[in-house]
């Protein structure tokens, strides 16, 4: 049996991949963080204010969705505590608004950033579109997720790092000219999915289903489909087909289990094991993430789980015919970019300025004592945030990103996801496609 080790980057961190080769495919694969960086224990002992200034620095391009999560736990043990916390329904827009801002944002750097210099080198016509920087794709994908970081720093006052969601509301006060101003920017994030990503027109693009969707759609995202049939990733990367998605984003995301039928989430029953972390002292360590485990066993989050789930016509169709391959992956991430576009424009239209943005709760912060949840569903996927607090301080803080899910060890039992999705590839750049496909993030699972 043979052994390779990869040093991956061009992803947010670096991730270490070590391959067993046997008669010219994957035998075994592990998947490791190298890195650990601590920040459940820089919290412990602050004052219960401070996490959501020092969540947002766990990560560089969905530290809005760790403030979401850290104040929603806030606000969780506020209400089991018995008191509840009210927001407006403004405040509930906006809190959407954004955090689907900064989903669209990241998935455009994604495809065109980080997915697509990997294309190229299975397909070098297309080096002029998407080589770094002097791709001219490339350089218009960096433009199109600047719409929406600026749409995002417009109504939460910068990006990334912002604090502006805070326990009972925001803190932003919109005027209808930051109103107008988002609108126009969502507009043009749309406007460059139609004339870029598909190249096909709104409505023509929203009524494909199943194969036609490869045979119809062109743009980048038919070059993607066309190396891909091609050089086989659409048969490639498959995990365990059992999605999840925690979070809930009305109404185009909604959350559940999915094995072979859709349950209903319980985060009862979600638990980090961490037998093959660093954690342990058992010696079997090789990853400083964890394992995250749904009723035991592993389980995919992010695009491709949110949108089975949600029944989303264009991906359940082609899930239904290429199931959890590289290009299913793919592609529901890149139509989330339009499928959340829309719905922002929606919400926008919902806003009522008059309406409070933060109604104070009165509780006394430096002495209340509690413990609250928050699930929210960052880019990546589905992202919970645990603490406890007791007379006003941080007793505990416990953070599972969504590349814990993908990117976590093994257990006893199973492979992590993106190890089982590993097994059976016949060629490495292969492999460097296929974990990239899951949008990686090792700086969040090293938490």
């Amino acid at each position: 049996m043979r052994l390779s080790k990869h040093t991956l980057t061009r992803l947010e961190g670096e991730v270490k991949l070590k391959l067993f080769w046997s008669a010219g495919k994957v035998k075994d694969a592990y998947v490791a963080v190298p890195h650990f960086r601590g920040f459940e224990r820089i919290l412990v002992d602050r004052p219960l204010l401070d996490a959501t200034v020092i969540t947002p620095r766990v990560c560089g391009i969905c530290g809005h969705a760790h403030l979401r999560a850290t104040v929603e736990a806030i606000e969780d043990a506020f209400k089991r505590g018995g008191y509840n916390t009210l927001l407006t329904n403004k405040a509930k827009l906006m809190r959407d608004i954004t955090l689907m801002l900064e989903i669209i944002q990241n998935h455009i750097k994604w495809f065109y950033l980080y997915l697509m210099p990997d294309i190229v080198r299975l397909d070098p016509k297309l080096e002029d579109k998407f080589t770094p920087v002097k791709g001219s794709r490339w350089r218009e994908g960096l433009r199109a997720s600047n719409y929406a970081t600026k749409a995002l720093a417009t109504l939460a006052g910068q990006w990334p790092h912002n604090s502006y969601i805070v326990p009972g509301g925001v803190t932003s006060d919109p005027t209808d000219s930051d109103i107008v101003s988002v609108e126009s920017l969502v507009n043009r994030i749309i406007e460059f999915f139609k004339n870029y990503v598909v190249n096909l027109d709104i409505d023509s693009y929203l009524g494909l289903k199943g194969k036609e969707i490869l045979d119809v759609v062109g743009g980048d995202l038919g070059d993607f489909f066309k190396v891909c049939r091609d050089r086989g990733l659409d048969s490639i990367g498959k995990s365990y087909k059992r999605f999840l998605t925690g979070g809930y984003i009305e109404p185009c995301v909604m959350n559940g289990v999915k094995t072979k039928r859709t349950c209903k989430f319980d985060i009862a029953r979600v638990y980090e094991a961490d037998a093959y972390s660093f954690f342990s002292a058992n010696g079997k360590g090789y990853s400083w993430a964890k394992a995250a485990r749904y009723n035991g066993m592993p389980f995919e989050t992010g695009p491709i789980a949110r949108q089975v789930i949600s029944k989303n016509p264009r991906v359940t169709s082609l899930f239904k015919v290429l199931e959890d391959s590289v290009l299913v992956r793919v592609f529901a991430r890149v139509d989330e970019i339009l499928t959340l576009s829309l719905s922002i424009l929606e919400k926008l239209k919902k806003i009522d300025l008059s309406e409070d943005s933060w109604i104070e709760s009165g509780i006394d912060m430096d002495k209340f004592s509690g413990a609250g949840v928050g699930v929210v569903e960052a880019a990546r996927g589905t992202l919970i945030h645990k603490l406890a607090v007791e007379g006003g301080r941080i007793k505990s803080y416990d953070i599972i990103t969504p590349t814990v899910w993908n990117l976590g060890p093994r257990d006893d039992v199973y492979l992590g996801v993106v190890e089982k999705a590993l097994i059976g590839l016949d060629s490495e750049p292969f492999a460097y496609i296929v974990l990239r496909s899951f949008d990686v993030c090792s700086v969040c699972t090293s938490h």
